[in-house]
């Protein structure tokens, strides 16, 4: 079933882009559509892969969209409390892992935090917590950060570049002038 967070403008753009022969589209409510849209997913077993807006290639990653909670449409207070819990646990890392220094009183609490936290991978602070978080040996298992393909792919690319980057000689042609004064 396709979560409640998703909203219908959401839907609509997600048959426009993957081509659904869904008729009246527009016509429906939200509940309607959603509805509809399940039923049609549930039908097909290929879809032509996305590789610009929601970075889906198959059918079960379409399902795993839109069965999570979409990461967009939560409210500036309840993102500003996460990411204040995302800083807890930051703090908590950055002061060798060590529980006396945090606002934690246990490793269950801190694990139970870092779980609420990690459907909202997308957020930059709540996935530099958790994956801070993963290098603490207390944690086990790690915790898997939830997070859109888009911002896979972004972050993928990001580490390429820099990878790419380190190590590299630059070598300019040219006339220098050095001086010592």
């Amino acid at each position: 079933m396709i979560h409640s967070t998703h909203t219908k403008k959401d839907l609509i753009e997600i048959i426009e882009v993957f081509e659904f022969d869904i008729e009246d589209y527009q016509d429906y409510s939200k509940s309607e559509l959603s509805k509809t849209l399940w039923e049609y997913i549930e039908n097909i077993t290929t879809i032509q892969p996305d590789c610009s807006y929601f970075y889906i290639e198959n059918v079960d990653q379409l399902k795993d969209f839109l069965t999570s909670p979409n990461q967009s449409r939560i409210s500036i207070k309840e993102k500003n409390a996460m990411i204040d819990k995302a800083k807890d646990i930051l703090f908590y890392c950055k002061n060798g892992y060590l529980l006396s220094y945090s606002v934690f009183v246990s490793v269950d609490e801190l694990r139970e935090e870092a779980d609420k936290l990690s459907f909202y991978g997308n957020i930059p602070t709540i996935n530099r917590a958790l994956t801070l978080l993963n290098k603490d040996k207390k944690i086990n298992p790690k915790i898997d950060i939830i997070q859109s393909g888009k911002v896979k792919i972004k972050l993928r690319k990001k580490k390429e570049e820099r990878l790419k980057k380190m190590g590299q000689l630059k070598i300019t042609k040219g006339k220098h002038i050095v001086r010592f004064d």
